[in-house]
C-alpha cells in the first residue's frame, strides 16, 4: 500500500483558497495578487499581517514561504511553527502537512502517533490525500492499532474523492479481508460524514528543530 508523499508538494494549491478576511491593511486578495505577481516580499508582509491576527489560510500561506525562501529566509523552525498554528486553527492542508511533516521528521521528532492524529483530523473534514494516509497507518498498524476495517474505510473514502492510489490500496487490501469485514468497512464509509472546521487540541510540546 502507497502513501500520498506531499509535505509540502501543495504550494500550486495553496493560495487562492482563504475566505477574504480583513486585517488592518491587507485582505486575502492583496496577498494573492503580490504572490502570484512575484512580488514576494510584499506578500510577505501581507501574509505575515493576516497571519499574526489568525487567518488559518494565512499562516498556511505563511509556512509554505518560509519553506521556500519566499520573500523571507527559507527556516525549518517556522515552518513548522506556523503549519502547526493553522492545523491547530482547523486548516485540514496544514494538519495533513503536519501529520507529513512527523511522519517524516522533517523539522520535528519523527513521531507516526503524532502523524496518524494529524492525518485523522484532516481525513475527518474530507482531505483525501490524508484519508489514503490515515489508510495505510491503519492497514499498517503504524501509529495506530492495525484495524483493516479501518483502512479499508478510510481508502473508500479517498477513493470516491477521485484517489488512484486509494482506489489501488482498497483493491489490494481488500483481496485478504473476508466479505463480512468489507461490507462492514463499506457501511462505515457510506455512514461517514465530514465534522466541519473548527479549533482542534494541539499536540502537547511539539519539538522542533532548531
Amino acid at each position: 500500500m502507497t502513501k500520498i508523499v506531499q509535505c509540502f508538494a501543495l504550494v500550486a494549491c495553496l493560495f487562492l483558497l482563504g475566505a477574504a478576511n480583513v486585517s488592518a491593511d491587507y485582505t486575502q486578495q492583496d496577498c494573492d495578487k503580490f504572490y502570484f505577481s512575484a512580488q514576494y516580499d510584499e506578500a510577505y508582509q501581507c501574509i505575515e499581517s493576516m497571519a499574526s491576527e489568525g487567518d488559518p489560510q494565512s499562516q498556511f500561506n505563511l509556512a509554505v514561504l518560509y519553506h521556500l525562501g519566499q520573500g523571507v529566509e527559507k527556516d525549518t523552525s517556522k515552518t513548522i511553527y506556523w503549519l502547526t498554528r493553522a492545523a491547530e486553527n482547523g486548516h485540514p492542508n496544514a494538519q495533513f502537512g503536519i501529520g507529513a511533516a512527523y511522519e517524516a521528521g522533517f523539522g520535528v521528532d519523527k513521531d507516526l502517533v503524532a502523524a496518524a492524529k494529524w492525518y485523522s483530523m484532516a481525513a475527518n473534514q474530507g482531505h483525501a490525500a490524508a484519508q489514503t494516509n490515515l489508510g495505510v497507518m491503519y492497514g499498517n498498524g503504524e501509529g495506530v492499532e492495525q484495524n483493516s476495517i479501518e483502512a479499508l474505510k478510510w481508502f473508500r473514502l479517498a477513493a470516491f474523492s477521485g484517489s488512484s492510489k486509494a482506489k489501488r490500496n482498497a483493491e489490494v487490501l481488500a483481496q485478504h479481508m473476508t466479505d463480512e469485514d468489507i461490507l462492514e468497512a463499506d457501511a462505515m464509509a457510506a455512514a461517514w460524514e465530514p465534522v466541519a472546521s473548527g479549533n482542534v487540541s494541539p499536540l502537547s510540546n511539539p519539538s522542533v528543530h532548531k
